[in-house]
Order: structure tokens, then C-alpha cells, then sequence
């Protein structure tokens, strides 16, 4: 039998992932307006000094790397959201909507305990032993609903 404590690594399993992919994104977009301010260089240089071989040249590695930042973080996102997809299966069969509220909030949203209280108009205490006994009947559905 899961205990409860592994329940929640499992929920949490996808933590650094989410937390990777928000850092890809943030990379994706900054490889975007370089690629915008090259094109607007590339574009507005009218100095007898340009070579526009190498602007070309710059433009389309820098487009090259925007493009593979893009698949991998398309790849990240499909491979999160089928992970994601299981996690709200397993949260679905508590079958308890408090229990739901706060595991789809926590490990879904991966909002932080303190917004989860302002939203759900919970005390701390009243949150977190919601969350333990959450955790109690996710360990037995992850057991004998085969997640692990």
C-alpha cells in the first residue's frame, strides 16, 4: 500500500517539468523579439558600411534557434499535458469535492498554499488537514487503481 507521503511525490512528479517548460517559454520568447530586432536591423540599415550577406546569415541562425526552442517547448507541452491528464484522472476518483478543489488547485493549477486558501475561503489548518486526508485517499486510489 502507497502511503500518503508518496502520494504526494507522485503528484508532485511533475513539478520540475512545469518549472523547466515555464523557463523554455521565457527562453522561446526571448529568442523571438531578437529575431524581430534582427529582422528590423536587417531591414532598416541603410549604411554604406551593411553587409547584408551577414545580416542574412545572422537572421537565419537566429531563426534556426528560435524554431528549435519552439519544437522543444511543444514537445515539453505535450509530454506535461498527457502527464497532467492522468493526475486528473486519479484526482477525479476521490470523488470528494473538497478533496478535488484542493488537489486540482495544488498539483494541477500548482497554485501556492496561500492563494489556495484565499480562493477556496479556507483557514490554513482547515486546508491542510484537507490536503492530508486527500493524500490518504489518493495513496489507496494510486494503489488499486493502478497508477503506479
Amino acid at each position: 500500500m502507497m502511503t500518503p507521503k508518496q502520494a504526494k511525490e507522485w503528484l508532485n512528479r511533475n513539478y520540475r517539468d512545469f518549472e523547466r517548460l515555464n523557463a523554455d517559454i521565457r527562453f522561446r520568447d526571448k529568442l523571438a523579439e531578437r529575431v524581430n530586432q534582427c529582422i528590423g536591423q536587417y531591414e532598416s540599415d541603410g549604411s554604406e558600411s551593411h553587409d547584408p550577406e551577414r545580416s542574412k546569415a545572422h537572421h537565419e541562425d537566429m531563426l534556426l534557434e528560435y524554431s528549435e526552442q519552439k519544437r522543444k517547448v511543444e514537445d515539453e507541452t505535450i509530454k506535461l499535458n498527457a502527464e497532467d491528464r492522468k493526475t486528473r484522472q486519479a484526482i477525479a476518483e476521490l470523488r470528494n469535492s473538497d478533496y478535488e478543489a484542493v488537489a486540482t488547485d495544488r498539483y494541477i493549477n500548482r497554485l501556492k498554499w496561500e492563494d489556495i486558501f484565499k480562493l477556496e475561503h479556507r483557514s490554513k489548518a482547515q486546508t491542510h488537514r484537507t490536503h492530508g486526508k486527500m493524500l490518504e485517499a489518493m495513496a489507496k486510489i494510486l494503489t488499486e487503481g493502478g497508477y503506479v
